[in-house]
């Protein structure tokens, strides 16, 4: 049987506009199929007193009972075209940052490690996908958050009118940092047990979800603090707020367990939606360069 190529390791041999198509097709293909469970955790994330939610099961029938079956999609359109560009942008520009680099050490004659050149290009990557993304993941939080529908048009006039637009950046720093060091262990993480992989033998099929699963699941243990700080910063209208000082704030008055709200359901749901965007990232490429398509 043969293998397919590693086209994320390999991203050098793979165009920019495969790469972003790849990645487009894989973030909609992870957030279409884990959108409920996103709800359930910023729900939770953004609970911050009493016990209305409690447990995933609870609140995803709480939220059914109270406000429909479509509110466990509310803030999808956002979040779709958040996760179509921050999909594209963050696998485009792995690819970009991960041929630069490789072009400068050879010119350079200095070698970084596997790892280590994931790790500084996945963070990269991670950095400029968030910055693109960012306004839609405020929407997307602000839907949630609202338990009633509105439309997308009223909430961006309602927000660039009452809090500027610079309000669609709110807890950008906390978004940047988590991410920076989010992606970064996810790419070093997958291409280190990639590597091992490779060395013993092991099919395609069979480590591309294994190794995005675990992968995502580390990264996340790591940044989850700052996901709930940022949720948070999010939904602060009309109020200034840093990072440190909400963070604060949440040990404060809801304890150190108060900064992990969610964790549980998040943890759930991106081991598999790193795996599925990795897997199907690596599906579609293949699929492009079998086809030639883009050429």
């Amino acid at each position: 049987m043969s293998q397919r190529t590693d086209h994320l390791r390999r991203g050098s041999d793979v165009p920019p506009k495969v790469s972003a198509f790849a990645g487009a097709v894989s973030g909609l293909v992870a957030r279409m199929t884990t959108a409920p469970l996103d709800v359930v955790k910023i729900r939770l994330q953004l609970q911050i007193s009493g016990n209305k939610y409690h447990g995933i099961i609870q609140t995803l029938r709480t939220i059914v009972k109270e406000e429909g079956l479509f509110a466990l999609w509310k803030g999808n359109v956002p979040a779709a075209a958040m996760y179509i560009i921050y999909g594209g942008v963050q696998f485009s520009a792995y690819t970009t940052y991960n041929t630069w680099l490789t072009k400068l050490q050879g010119e350079t004659g200095y070698r970084l490690s596997a790892p280590v050149h994931s790790l500084l290009v996945g963070s990269l990557a991670g950095c400029t996908s968030t910055l693109v993304s960012y306004p839609c993941d405020l929407l997307r939080t602000r839907f949630v958050n609202n338990r009633s529908f509105s439309k997308i048009g009223a909430t961006v006039g309602n927000i660039i009118a009452n809090e500027g637009p610079l309000a669609f950046f709110k807890g950008a720093n906390a978004a940047m940092l988590s991410i920076s060091i989010y992606t970064g262990l996810l790419f070093w993480s997958y291409e280190s047990a990639r590597i091992v992989s490779h060395k013993i033998g092991v099919f395609p099929s069979i480590v591309e979800p294994v190794c995005g699963f675990g992968a995502g699941a580390f990264a996340k243990a790591i940044v989850f603090p700052l996901d709930l700080i940022r949720k948070r910063l999010q939904v602060n209208k009309g109020k200034s707020g840093s990072l440190l000082a909400m963070g604060i704030s949440v040990v404060r008055n809801e304890g150190l367990r108060g900064l992990y709200k969610g964790f549980l359901v998040s943890l759930i749901k991106n081991a598999p939606t790193s795996a599925l965007s990795i897997w199907t990232f690596e599906y579609v490429v293949h699929w492009c360069v079998r086809m030639n398509y883009f050429n």
